[in-house]
């Protein structure tokens, strides 16, 4: 793999109710969404795909309107580009766990200039502001990380929590994704989704409010099942950064993305605060469910802890994390707090489908002699009912994510 020396980036209701609504106006058509598979034109651009959200998933319009948007009750989906470039013409990225700028909204964002994302129908944003259809929406993405794609290239991926509401009468929502490379080359991926009827339907209604979780579900009850997960990203075959050591800084670490999806096929509700709310960290934006804080102050503990937005994840490596602030977590502790998004739509049969993403900052701290990374995660829902998956990838020669692409 190549690398790039680059210098571092400058009232709702209730959540079985609210399904219940949704789940009986979705809108008719058929059964899977419409899908323009991922397109690289002669020349060879970067392979994109849209993995969330997922094609023949339902998304909630959100409850804001013109002129009365809400902070609190819109789409709350999750839009994650990937996008793979091939041979060595790379794509320029600052891999950041914060690449939002909504001052630069229609603009491209300068931390992933070759990422243009557009919608087909207008969006309400939280302050009552309408954004027009067909407006460049890539300075809005929360994230973007980078792994070590097998062979020649790398693949990025960025990722936003959508806080907007869709205009009032939006039946299907076309969602189109390009990427474009350091010669010019584009790739291109376009999804269309249905949208619920439902008035006074949001992403964040479709979840329980987070709730301490219960032991042993599917330790008492056969037939309760935990959700189904999917670790998305990274994308096998791929290897990951180290990230610099002994102290990284918030640009030198691993920074690769993770999107872990669960469908909560048992229906037993997984509690999710799509938004975030992180009592402990008030200048947190909305629409972040990072937690930091809840991690141990106190170096020596070598703790993780509970997300209070997901209570039910936990997610751990089979190495330590050391952050940016000189703590290190050990191998096996919970790291949910520091994952970045959330979001939930409607899935096949009415499970509802929430994505967690995380941008992973600090370094690795592998063991002598060990040369890949094995990611666990568990997701237990609101009766106690839990499934755990896992994901081995290897490590990069590369020492730092950021510089797995060169500087925009």
């Amino acid at each position: 793999m190549t690398r790039y020396w680059k210098s571092a980036p400058s009232g709702m209701l209730a959540g079985a109710a609210a399904l219940s609504v949704l789940t009986a106006v979705l809108p008719a058509g058929p059964a899977a969404a419409a899908t323009q598979p991922a397109h690289r034109p002669r020349g060879g651009g970067p392979d994109v795909e849209l993995t969330a959200a997922v094609p023949g998933d339902t998304l909630a319009p959100g409850i804001g309107r013109p002129g009365a948007g809400s902070s609190d009750g819109g789409s709350d989906f999750v839009i994650n580009v990937e996008a793979r470039s091939h041979g060595r013409t790379p794509i320029a990225a600052n891999e950041a766990l914060n690449i939002r700028n909504t001052a630069l909204l229609g603009q491209p964002n300068p931390n992933f200039p070759g990422l243009r994302v557009t919608v087909d129908n207008d969006l309400t944003t939280p302050a009552g502001n309408i954004i027009k259809a067909g407006t460049n929406l890539a300075a809005l993405f929360n994230i973007a990380g980078t792994d070590d794609s097998r062979g020649p290239g790398a693949t990025v991926w960025a990722g936003w929590h959508v806080l907007e509401s869709l205009a009032p009468g939006t039946r299907h929502l076309t969602v189109t994704a390009s990427v474009t490379d350091v010669a010019g080359h584009t790739g291109t991926e376009r999804q269309t989704y249905r949208v619920s009827s439902a008035a006074g339907a949001s992403g964040q209604a479709l979840t329980p409010s987070p709730a301490p979780i219960p032991a042993g579900g599917n330790d008492h009850d056969s037939d309760d099942r935990g959700p189904a997960l999917s670790l998305i990203a990274p994308e096998n075959p791929t290897s990951v950064a180290t990230g610099t050591l002994p102290k990284p800084t918030p640009s030198n670490g691993t920074l690769f993305f993770i999107q872990l999806d669960a469908l909560d096929v048992g229906h037993h509700g997984i509690g999710v605060n799509e938004n975030g709310n992180d009592p402990l960290n008030p200048t947190v934006k909305p629409g972040t469910i990072a937690a930091p804080k809840v991690i141990p102050a106190d170096p020596a503990t070598h703790q993780g802890g509970t997300n209070p937005n997901v209570p039910g994840l936990h997610f751990s490596f089979n190495a330590g994390l050391r952050q940016p602030n000189g703590h290190l977590i050990a191998a096996g502790q919970n790291l949910a707090p520091l994952f970045n998004i959330a979001g939930s739509a409607v899935g096949p049969h009415g499970a509802i489908r929430s994505t967690f993403d995380w941008v992973v900052g600090g370094s690795l701290v592998l063991p002598a002699g060990q040369h890949t990374l094995t990611m666990t995660a568990t997701v237990t829902d609101a009766k106690g009912a839990s499934s755990t998956t896992y994901k081995t990838v290897g490590i990069s020669p590369v020492v730092s994510g950021q510089d797995l692409t060169p500087a925009p």
